[in-house]
């Protein structure tokens, strides 16, 4: 009998924890705003909340005015328009990111996302630690490149492909950011966790590391190891750790380190 006890409150409990799991992620599946609207052309989709229509706006007329031009250097072909979420809160974005459960860890200063080759991002009306209009705006087009190196190469590291959102964003990091931060490390720039690479400076020395690419071996090839065409000797003819080495005396030279 106690067995039968023991054995029904584990199922009840079981019971509880994946109705408290299925609560939690819910918000994930379900990216659209509450009684969202959308604006569309044939690059992107947007969906945002009613009564932020002016925020929507100008998102939406700074993707339309960008995304051919983004398109075309990262040599993306897709005649399906790409999805954006805009929320008018930071916790309408957390939870639908990861769930209820980001409410507790989520930075401050987070604005947005790109999941899967969807965009989710703050109007640039929200009130953001560490932002302004301006900051959020541009933001947008820093997740459309995710969202699009996210199709061409799903395996494109974390550094590389900030590298290339804020590069093609034209977030343009001052010498002051670089020179807050240490040169990361070869394993520094291996890291796929998103805090750590903020807090290492990463999207200031990414830039800078696209930037390098550029200038040194040309966008066709810098687009070329973004599509996962090669590896760093087959695409660039020099093996990471050589380039990591050139690289890093690039901006020691650019930030006075020398």
């Amino acid at each position: 009998m106690k067995k039968k006890i023991r054995t029904k409150k584990t199922l009840i409990i079981i019971s509880c924890i994946i109705v408290l799991v299925i609560i939690q992620t819910l918000p994930v599946f379900f990216p659209k705003p509450l009684g969202s609207k959308s604006i569309i052309d044939k690059n992107i989709l947007l969906y945002y909340e009613p009564g932020d229509e002016k925020g929507a706006g100008e998102v939406f007329d700074l993707l339309k005015a960008k995304s051919d031009e983004i398109r075309t250097k990262m040599s993306f072909k897709s005649n399906i328009p790409t999805k954006v979420y805009l929320y008018k809160s930071q916790n309408q974005l957390a939870i639908r990111e990861a769930g209820f459960i980001t409410l507790t860890f989520a930075p401050e200063w987070h604005i947005g996302d790109s999941h899967n080759g969807n965009v989710m991002m703050v109007s640039p009306y929200t009130p953001v630690k560490s932002h302004n209009h301006d900051s959020i705006l541009n933001a947008t087009l820093h997740e459309l490149v995710h969202s699009i190196d996210y199709q061409i190469n799903p395996k494109l590291s974390y550094f590389y492909d900030n590298g290339l959102a804020t590069y093609l964003a034209d977030q343009r990091p001052e010498v002051s950011d670089i020179n807050s931060f240490p040169v990361p490390t070869l394993e520094d720039m291996h890291t796929e966790n998103g805090l750590k690479f903020g807090q290492m400076g990463g999207y200031a020395f990414s830039y800078n590391y696209i930037e390098y690419l550029d200038k040194t071996y040309g966008w066709e090839k810098v687009v070329a190891y973004a599509s996962g065409k090669g590896n760093y000797e087959q695409v660039f003819e020099k093996s990471e750790e050589n380039i990591y080495k050139d690289w890093s005396q690039y901006i020691n030279k650019l930030t006075n380190k020398l």
